[in-house]
């Protein structure tokens, strides 16, 4: 490797892993956001949490990796540019082209790993992540009796507290409704009380005072209810297991599949839109020509091919052509032949939309990490272009560029879904934009000699200049 590659590359490093620090932090305050409510509701262990962060992790990097690209670009090449190495390799007669050489290289290696990851890694990362989201999702919890809300979350029992202190267990104006066997309602009233949960023997136990227990064992008959009242009483919820119970399922969204997965779906799908096709001829032209040969007698089947006749009484009913009017039994006829068309058509729409979207997931898979090809290309004329003044702005333009990128690919993806547009188009369309317009913003900055000049970019300025103001 040359000497000049090496450092070049060298200047990259420190800025790629700020730009992946900084990316990362910011999903992980997302994460914490997002599911913090589910570990502390649920109760779940250090360890599982830890284990379904890091899983998260997995489809936190499909993103990150790319993402991180542009800024570290971005900065490398202006700090570059600000230092006046830039101007001292054209001075030596080193074309932009040779500078961007092995960057491009290092984005075309990244590019490569993460068409890996995501083929390999990230669909079995997402499989668990979802299984153990499912799994604690299952979890029986106690912290989710939230005040002035009715909880179901324990089977037969239905609760009710409009106060509660989650640090010392005390609990206010209490209702409980317990469903015995038979459909019996029971129903305990206590203006105070204490909720702890006991782990050794998975029950919940509320220590109620001041309160009443109203039942009707016999719901018809009116006389069997009795009420009672109490100064202390004890009711234990058995089976309140909180702990998390494994499981794993069989099935896998696309987002849980490689591609040779999505392929033998693909695959499926189409021999199974296959068979529905023809099954949908063959019952149209049947019911065709059956209908054809009503309204026009030449066109009937052999006799020994025919139907059985209406019996007299209900061929004498008045019965028309079928493009004049039909009997009540034909119009029936007609209408059950629509509903299983119109059937048939649903699953063949339903199928279809499947596979549009495996493409779509097989081309975002390769569509993402060329995005690492796509930034080196965006980012090194960018930064080299900007000089001293514009590089905190071009870093402004770097996460606009990428948001710019990620709505595209967002947009075209639900596009695909719906049929808009093909799906190689809807995946691919950001980076063949962001490629030619890298392209040109390249081929301009090898043509010409001078930065960009932020200044005259400034609209303010702009406004002064036209009304007479300097500019300095």
């Amino acid at each position: 490797m040359h000497i000049l590659d090496r450092y070049i590359l060298k200047t990259h490093i420190p800025p790629y892993f700020f730009s992946v620090s900084v990316i990362t932090f910011v999903f992980v305050m997302d994460f914490l956001f997002r599911y913090l409510d589910l570990f502390i509701g649920r109760g779940v262990a250090f360890l599982v949490v830890l284990e379904f962060f890091t899983l998260s992790l997995g489809h936190m990097f499909a993103l990150i990796i790319p993402m991180s690209v542009m800024p570290a670009t971005l900065m490398a090449f202006g700090q570059l540019a600000s230092e006046n190495e830039i101007t001292a390799m054209k001075a030596n007669g080193i074309s932009l082209y040779r500078m961007i050489a092995p960057v491009l290289v290092a984005g075309a290696v990244l590019g490569i790993s993460q068409i890996y990851y995501q083929n390999v890694i990230l669909p079995e990362s997402n499989h668990r992540f979802l299984n153990l989201y499912i799994d604690i999702g299952k979890m029986k919890p106690t912290l989710e009796i939230k005040e002035n809300i009715f909880s179901t979350a324990i089977k037969g029992y239905t609760i009710l507290i409009r106060e509660k202190n989650d640090k010392t267990g005390e609990i206010r104006d209490i209702q409980i409704f317990e469903k015995k066997k038979g459909g019996v309602l029971t129903t305990i009233v206590a203006l105070r009380g204490r909720m702890r949960f006991i782990e050794e023997a998975n029950v919940l136990r509320f220590e109620l005072e001041d309160g009443e227990i109203h039942e009707m064992p016999d719901p018809k008959d009116i006389s069997t209810y009795r009420k009672t009242l109490f100064s202390h009483f004890t009711l234990n919820m058995q089976d309140i297991d909180r702990s998390l119970e494994r499981s794993e399922r069989t099935s896998r969204t696309d987002r849980e599949m490689t591609v040779e997965m999505m392929k033998e779906q693909i695959a499926d799908k189409r021999e199974e839109i296959a068979g529905y096709r023809m099954t949908l001829n063959h019952t149209a032209l049947t019911d065709m020509k059956t209908a054809l040969s009503k309204a026009i007698p030449s066109l009937a089947p052999p006799e020994k091919d025919r139907k059985p006749e209406l019996p007299p009484d209900e061929a004498s009913s008045g019965a028309k052509p079928i493009f004049a009017g039909a009997t009540l039994r034909g119009e029936k006829a007609a209408e059950k032949i629509l509903r299983d068309l119109e059937s048939s058509l649903r699953i063949i729409a339903i199928g279809e939309q499947r596979i549009r979207s495996y493409q779509v997931e097989i081309h975002k898979k390769f569509s993402i990490p060329f995005s690492c090809i796509v930034f080196v290309l965006m980012g090194a004329p960018l930064a080299i272009r900007s000089g001293k003044k514009g590089m905190t702005m071009a870093i402004g333009f770097s996460i606009l560029f990428f948001l710019i990128y990620y709505i595209c690919l967002i947009g075209g993806e639900k596009l695909a879904d719906r049929d808009f547009v093909s799906p190689w188009l809807a995946m691919w369309a950001p980076n063949i934009i962001f490629l030619f317009a890298a392209l040109l913003l390249i081929r301009s900055t090898v043509r010409e000699s001078s930065t960009i000049d932020w200044d005259r970019l400034n609209l303010l300025k702009k406004w002064r200049s036209r009304s007479g103001a300097a500019i300095f």
